[in-house]
């Protein structure tokens, strides 16, 4: 039998959550080991946009990280064929290559000497005394006080915890040569809250699709209708209901504790912000629900939000009112670019939305 490893945190799943949170405790000096399956760099689905939100999160929490990214400054959005509202944003979205991004989070962990081991995660247990016993596939054990999950949307250590998950939505994405020069969304009453779109990218742009009933071969016919020849077509889920985990020496973050935007399905703000909030419930030795409660309060009211965009009566408002939603949606989109300015402070950061 492997030998046992002794450990203060497990994080199992290297992607932007993950890798931050280890990132963070790493520099605080919490000594954790950070588990994948996967050789880092690797590929990953995802369109790659980050949010001034998102952006200027991570340069507070890694201030010293360089990455590569796409530069995008105007926003369209469409209605079936009908262009509705399009506008140059106050700030900068700003695209990345996940593969090299992602790659780049978990440098910035390596660079403090942080512990990576490539393996697969196969089961927990819960001890009498509380501490955790995280089995990998090969055999080996990594006893910790606290195993944080931010395995992604298929979490193996969620659905041990909490059974069979039915909060995702499909997306599929490929590559077509640069072309775009603005990001590109297409919602149809075809489309069950869901949407087509098309990111300038580094290197290439990057065309996708997801909604409640996606498949591939509606994504051809999507393709098809478009012009777009078709490629190498690659899927994932995204979730979209919030989980919390029974146990406060266990964390869900990310994607594997359900955090995507419902409205926008975008999840590398929450991937970063709930990877803040549990170190921050593990330096401070309070539960997740306390230091990420702004998050959850977020989450809820996303849920009605998105509703309402996606329905019959947001569609029409778009449709008859696009001159007065193009002002709507820019104001409410420049008033998160200047709620997203960092004061440098945790607390201030949990607020925007």
């Amino acid at each position: 039998m492997a030998e046992m490893r002794n450990t203060e945190v497990v994080i199992i799943g290297a992607g932007p959550a993950g890798a931050t949170c280890a990132f963070l405790l790493q520099q605080a000096g919490v000594d954790c080991v950070l588990v994948d399956q996967a050789a880092f760099p690797r590929e990953k689905v995802c369109g790659g946009g980050l949010t001034v939100k998102a952006y200027r999160l991570l340069a507070e929490l890694m201030p010293a990280l360089h990455y590569d990214y796409q530069s995008v400054r105007r926003l369209r959005l469409m209605l079936d064929d009908r262009e509705i509202c399009e506008f140059e944003p106050a700030a900068e979205l700003r695209v990345v290559n996940r593969k090299d991004f992602d790659y780049a989070l978990l440098q910035q962990y390596l660079g403090l000497g942080g512990v990576f081991v490539q393996d697969a995660f196969a089961k927990y247990e819960l001890l009498p005394d509380g501490a955790v016993l995280v089995s990998l596939r090969s055999g080996e054990q990594l006893r910790c006080k606290y195993l944080v999950g931010a395995d992604g949307a298929n979490s193996h250590v969620r659905r041990q915890m909490l059974g069979e998950y039915r909060g995702n939505t499909l997306f599929l994405e490929q590559y077509v040569p640069k072309g775009a020069d603005a990001i590109e969304g297409v919602i149809s009453r075809s489309y069950a809250a869901g949407y087509y779109y098309r990111f300038p990218g580094v290197g290439h742009d990057v065309v996708g699709f997801g909604d409640r009933h996606a498949s591939v071969e509606r994504f051809r016919e999507i393709l098809a209708e478009k012009g777009i020849a078709e490629t190498k077509i690659k899927g994932a889920f995204i979730p979209t209901e919030e989980v919390v985990s029974d146990s406060d020496r266990i964390i869900l973050i990310g994607d594997a504790g359900g955090f995507v935007n419902k409205l926008t399905y975008e999840g590398l703000y929450y991937a970063f912000a709930t990877a803040r909030n549990a170190a921050r419930a593990i330096l401070e030795g309070v539960p997740f629900k306390e230091t990420n409660r702004l998050i959850f309060r977020k989450k809820r009211s996303e849920r009605w939000k998105a509703w309402l965009f996606y329905s019959g009566a947001g569609r029409l408002f778009l449709r008859c009112g696009s001159r007065i939603s193009t002002r709507l949606i820019k104001r409410f989109y420049d008033r998160g670019v200047r709620d997203a300015r960092s004061d440098g402070k945790w607390r201030r950061m949990e607020r925007i939305f």
